[in-house]
Formats: C-alpha cells, structure tokens, sequence
C-alpha cells in the first residue's frame, strides 16, 4: 500500500470523525468561548481562528465601553481581530527596530569575507 492510498483512505476516517453527516453537510461549529466585544455575537475558539489580546490594545479601538468586560485578556473572534488589525495597520509597531539597517541592529557596512582579502 503506498503513501497515497493510505492518505486517502486516512482521509475518509477522519471525514467521518469530522461530524459530517451522511448526506455531505458539516454540521455548524459550536463554540465554548463568546467574543467579548459588545456588538459581537460569533465565538471567539482558537480552533475557528479566535485570538486573545491585551485589554489595553483592545480599549484602543473599540474603547471601554465597547468591550463586554474587563478582563487581562480579551478574547477577540476572527472579524473582530481583522477590524482591530485594520485599524490599527498605519500605526507605528511598538516593538519595530530602530535601526535603519536591512538586518535588523546590524550596522550597514559591508561584510568582509575571506576570499577578498589580498
């Protein structure tokens, strides 16, 4: 048996451990952990692209109101974390390097290798 045949009939176990159901429709994900912006309804698992991130960078967008409650992290579903993203997406990152070398804190110079020695 090759590395195909065995991948496809893996593939066939697993689409029945998925939750498919016989006649081909997936049955809708139900989540255990809600999006904790206010106007958000959708689930905010990992496993369905959910994030989780600082209460302050959160208040930055959506601001203190906008945000259920006030926990350390917030847990944010994928459309909400692609809003945040977009905002936030002309701002200066925080953590950026200063250096204006295209290694990061390398200085500019050129290297010098071995063999341009005389």
């Amino acid at each position: 048996m090759g590395f195909k045949s065995r991948a496809r009939k893996r593939r066939g176990d697993a689409g029945d451990a998925k939750g498919t159901s016989e006649d081909g429709e997936s049955e809708e994900y139900e989540g255990q952990i809600r999006c904790d912006i206010i106007e958000c309804d959708n689930w905010a698992d990992k496993k369905i692209g959910g994030r989780k991130m600082a209460y302050d960078r959160a208040v930055e967008v959506w601001g203190a109101s906008g945000i259920s409650h006030k926990v350390r992290r917030v847990s944010l579903c994928k459309p909400c974390y692609r809003t945040w993203k977009k905002e936030k997406k002309d701002e200066p990152n925080e953590w950026g390097s200063k250096a204006t070398g295209s290694s990061g804190n390398a200085p500019s110079a050129k290297p010098i290798r071995s063999f341009d020695q005389p």
